[in-house]
């Protein structure tokens, strides 16, 4: 089991000391790892005692990851599998360690092992079909995420992952029975409302379309993607005013959304702003002609469009 949550107050509080017990230490990794603060979680491991417990390698993985060391953090939670194989919780750490270094089919072995110990665990099936989702294994991912559902009917993240399944296998009306069952578990999910907005634009249920993904905006306007789309449908809808307030906020939050800089290149133009209008374009065609266009999650690719 993971220990409970402690907040860390201060850098300097992680270090008054100079002898740290194995108990004080594995709480104050903890309050850094939970804080995400990496300078905190950097000065403790260049001054880790020489606690080898399992707890202490399986927390030290998840800071190696927040710092981007995902070679050590591989190693030090294969080195707590070693002391504790047949622990659940150290599997799955080191399944969803796998599965967000793009590593799949050794996540896949690791929460594979870890139903083998829990085979009643929702969760354990449902990152399952994450990875296969990953892994462009889409029936797969469909198969375990119906499992996670079968264990747990009330897992929203299920019911919204085989919709996003079923948008890419092209059965936009099953994707939609997915989505709103989502919905009538979390109905205030930004995340959930912005996909089911767009999936129903594709639908051509305008209406319901911009009231769902202005919603998503109202809870979440941090979200680019959001800010994106809602700038699409009001340009659709000729309010190029708000189309360009959002299309610009999408960019702001997120500076290589070509699609983002590609729609304001021709809002500008538009607006008769080609001096504009040209460097938006020059942004776009320089992130075209890029390997990766900041295309950050399989998940919210369609949202990108």
């Amino acid at each position: 089991m993971t220990a409970p949550r402690l907040y860390l107050v201060s850098l300097s509080l992680c270090f008054a000391c100079p002898v740290i017990s194995a108990s004080n230490g594995l709480q104050r990794l903890e309050a850094c790892v939970e804080q995400k603060d990496q300078a905190c979680i950097s000065a403790f491991l260049k001054n880790a005692s020489s606690d080898h417990s399992p707890e202490y390698l399986a927390l030290a993985a998840r800071a190696y990851m927040l710092l981007g060391q995902n070679q050590e953090a591989m190693k030090s939670i294969a080195e707590a599998i070693e002391l504790k194989p047949d622990n659940y919780d150290y599997l799955m750490e080191q399944g969803w360690l796998c599965q967000r270094s793009g590593d799949q089919v050794s996540a896949i072995e690791s929460f594979l092992r870890a139903s083998k110990i829990n085979p009643q665990s929702p969760a354990v099936f449902y990152e399952l079909g994450i990875s296969f989702f990953f892994a462009k294994e889409n029936e797969r991912a469909i198969r375990h995420f119906s499992h996670a559902l079968q264990l747990d009917p009330k897992n929203d993240r299920a019911e919204f992952m085989i919709g996003v399944v079923e948008i890419w296998r092209g059965d936009l009306k099953e994707a939609k029975l997915h989505f709103e069952s989502a919905l009538k578990l979390q109905p205030h999910n930004a995340h959930y409302l912005l996909h089911y907005g767009v999936l129903l634009a594709a639908l051509n249920e305008d209406d319901l379309a911009f009231a769902n993904i202005s919603e998503a905006r109202m809870l979440d306007p941090s979200n680019p993607l959001t800010r994106f789309q809602l700038g699409k449908r009001y340009r659709t809808m000729g309010k190029l005013t708000e189309a360009r307030e959002e299309l610009e906020a999408a960019v702001r939050l997120r500076p290589n959304l070509s699609s983002a800089l590609y729609q304001l290149g021709q809002l500008y133009h538009q607006l008769g702003e080609d001096a504009k209008s040209r460097e938006a374009f020059e942004k776009f065609a320089k992130l075209s002609q890029q390997e990766k266009t900041g295309k950050e999650d399989p998940i919210d690719a369609n949202l990108e469009e």
